[in-house]
């Protein structure tokens, strides 16, 4: 039936469900919509939580989102997947189209974020550098909408690759433009490329990037092009679709492909801005390791509260990469670090330091943070 209707260029009946691609894609928008930026803990975790086994993720994906969400480190799980080459697979590159748009008034910048976003679960270079290059595609196609970036779609292309680490991805990118430039169809440069179906980042990056160039103005046409050469469908229009979306807004998509698509989940826009690092605070200086009190865990509520910070008497609680830092109020010193870690069913204190600078703090440690950490 789907064969039918890709032929006719004519969408299936709705509903239309998502899967993983756009279940990662969800967590990423809305880690930068929280916070501006993206906070890899956070990431990492909201991946595992969130994991949908009935998504479509891979049998390697699965394995690792599972150990993460029951307790296990996830920086060496990811390392040691596939004899510890770590994954060269699209995954990362799939999701990755958010972050990128969020950095167009300087597409350099998205660089390092992009390479964080993609170790938490694809550490091999390849797959890094794919979810990169569409970061890096993905905000200059925002700029696109009001500014002529010049070249045309091989042009565009250059800037992408231009932007991507040296190695086989920026290769295959820049041999994606000049198939542009020479006027190739999307069965042949699929037939050069690839159109993802070894599922790896070279085999699947090159390719969307090449039908987003040749596309950019124009989603429907974009998609049905990607769609029509095969492979996995749902990651190379994920990909284009990112790109492509970022260029058109959401008024390029067909009124009638939206409503038929299955509603993106609640927290996938979350209010901006709701979670605050300690940029601007005053780290502590003097740093003191602390034991951590027995039996303290915290729910999966109680550490969304956390997250959102606030200020509770005399301190200010804010959150950045798996540590909760302590502030005085009035004087902005951090006082207390708390570093956390999921467990099963919760969340807890594995290790903490005070600031032991007389002239910032000279009482007693563990009062100190057995007080905080009771009235978080």
């Amino acid at each position: 039936m789907n064969r039918r209707h890709l032929a006719a260029r004519q969408a299936p009946p709705g509903p239309w469900p998502w899967t993983d691609d756009t279940e990662m894609a969800c967590s990423v928008h809305a880690a930068v919509g929280e916070r501006g930026t993206v906070d890899t803990f956070d990431l990492t975790h909201a991946f595992a939580r969130r994991h949908d086994f009935d998504r479509g993720y891979g049998p390697a994906a699965n394995r690792l989102l599972r150990l993460i969400r029951e307790g296990g480190d996830a920086v060496r799980l990811a390392s040691e997947l596939f004899d510890g080459q770590g994954s060269y697979g699209n995954g990362a590159a799939m999701r990755v189209a958010p972050l990128g748009a969020a950095y167009a008034a300087d597409p350099a910048a998205v660089v390092g974020p992009a390479a964080a976003t993609a170790v938490i679960t694809h550490t091999h270079p390849q797959a890094v550098d794919g979810a990169i290059a569409v970061a890096v595609a993905a905000a200059y196609a925002v700029r696109a909408r009001t500014e002529d970036l010049g070249g045309g779609p091989a042009g565009f292309l250059g800037l992408v690759g231009g932007l991507t680490p040296r190695g086989v991805v920026r290769d295959a990118i820049v041999e994606a433009a000049r198939l542009l430039d020479a006027g190739a169809d999307a069965d042949s440069v699929a037939r050069l490329l690839g159109n993802g179906s070894r599922v790896s980042a070279l085999d699947t990056v090159p390719f969307a990037l090449w039908a987003a160039a040749r596309h950019l103005d124009d989603y429907p046409t974009a998609i049905w092009e990607t769609v029509s050469v095969g492979g996995d469908v749902d990651t190379t229009a994920a990909i284009v679709g990112g790109i492509v979306s970022a260029r058109t807004g959401t008024d390029g998509i067909p009124a009638a492909w939206l409503a038929a698509r299955e509603p993106l989940p609640d927290w996938a826009v979350p209010a901006p801005g709701g979670v605050t690092g300690p940029a601007g605070r005053r780290p502590i200086e003097l740093p003191r390791p602390l034991p951590v009190p027995d039996g303290q865990c915290w729910t999966d509520a109680d550490w969304q509260r956390i997250r959102t910070g606030g200020s509770h008497r005399d301190w200010v609680a804010q959150t950045a990469e798996g540590v909760i830092h302590l502030h005085h109020s009035g004087t902005g010193h951090e006082l207390l670090a708390v570093r956390v870690q999921p467990t099963r069913g919760g969340w807890r204190p594995v290790s903490a330091a005070y600031e032991a600078h007389p002239g910032r703090f000279d009482g007693d440690p563990a009062a100190l943070a057995g007080r905080l950490l009771a009235d978080l």
